[in-house]
C-alpha cells in the first residue's frame, strides 16, 4: 500500500510519518510532503499526485486557535483552498483519506480556525474520515503554543478554567493506523474520552498562575466521544493524570 503524509514535519505528522514507516514490513510504502511551495506542485504531470497513493493522510494545516481570530484568511487559504487538490484527487480516483479535522469542529461557529475545519469536512470526498482531534500531547517536540509545553518551559502566562480532552500523539497514531484499513466513512472523535481541568494539569506540573476569565471563541468543555473508534478495536493507553503523577509506564513511540 502506498500511502502519502501530507504535513509530516509538523507534530503529529512527524510522528505518523516515522510510526508508519516502521510499519513497512507491513507492506506500507510511505512517503511524506510538506509545505510545497506552489499548490500546482501537488497536481501537475510531474507532480506528487501524478502517482497512485492507496492513502493519503492529510495532516498539513495551520493549528493555533487563537491566531486564527487575528488572521482569518490565512487559515482559510491554507486550510481550505490548500485541501482542495487533495480532496480533488481523492475524489476522482477513490482514494482513501484520512484528514484531519478538530474538536473545533463540533461548535464550528466559534473561531475561523474550527470553521476551516468544518468547511473541510462538508467538502471531504466520500471513501474519507475526518479526524476530530482533541488536545493532542507529548512530552517533547510539541508546538510552542501547546499547554503542556507552555506549561513544561513555563511560558504560559495565564491559565483557563476551562476542561479540555487530552489524548497523547501516540495514542492519536494508533487510532490513525486502525483507521487505514478500515471501511469507516464519515468524522468521529479522537480523544482520551474524557475532559480534565486545564487549572488541574497546571496544578500538577507545578504551576500557580492567574486565572483568565474571558477567552472569546474557546468552548468551556470538550469531551471526546470514542465509541466509534472503540468499536473498531481502538483504545486510547496514555492517562495525562497518571502520566503526571508518574504512574505511567506505557512504553512511548518516538
Amino acid at each position: 500500500m502506498r500511502i502519502l503524509v501530507t504535513g509530516d514535519e509538523g507534530f503529529i505528522g512527524k510522528h505518523v510519518f516515522n510510526d508508519l514507516r516502521h510499519e513497512q514490513g507491513y507492506g506500507y510504502l510511505v512517503e511524506g510532503l510538506d509545505r510545497p511551495d506552489d499548490i500546482g506542485d501537488w497536481v501537475g504531470p510531474s507532480g506528487m499526485f501524478a502517482k497512485h497513493y492507496d492513502c493519503i493522510i492529510h495532516l498539513a494545516a495551520y493549528a493555533a486557535l487563537r491566531d486564527s481570530v487575528d488572521n482569518p484568511q490565512k487559515f482559510w487559504d491554507n486550510n481550505v483552498e490548500k485541501s482542495k487538490p487533495i480532496f480533488d484527487y481523492c475524489r476522482e480516483n477513490n482514494v482513501r483519506l484520512l484528514y484531519a479535522s478538530s474538536a473545533g469542529a463540533h461548535e464550528w461557529w466559534r473561531n475561523p480556525y474550527a470553521i476551516t475545519k468544518k468547511v473541510n469536512e462538508v467538502q471531504a470526498p466520500p471513501n474519507s474520515v475526518g479526524m476530530r482531534f482533541f488536545n493532542v500531547w507529548a512530552e517533547e517536540n510539541s508546538r510552542p503554543d501547546m499547554l503542556y509545553r507552555m506549561l513544561q518551559e513555563n511560558t504560559a502566562k495565564y491559565i483557563t478554567r476551562h476542561k479540555r480532552d487530552y489524548v497523547h500523539v501516540h495514542d492519536i497514531c494508533t487510532a490513525i493506523f486502525t483507521l487505514i484499513p478500515s471501511h469507516f466513512k464519515g468524522h468521529l472523535d479522537i480523544g482520551f474520552g474524557e475532559a480534565i481541568p486545564v487549572m488541574d494539569i497546571a496544578k500538577a506540573m507545578g504551576r500557580d498562575l492567574p486565572i483568565k476569565e474571558d477567552t472569546p471563541g474557546e468552548p468551556d468543555s470538550l469531551c471526546a466521544d470514542i465509541s466509534q473508534l472503540t468499536e473498531l478495536g481502538w483504545y486510547p493507553t496514555i492517562n495525562i493524570v497518571d502520566h503526571l503523577k508518574g504512574h505511567d509506564s506505557t512504553q512511548l513511540a518516538t
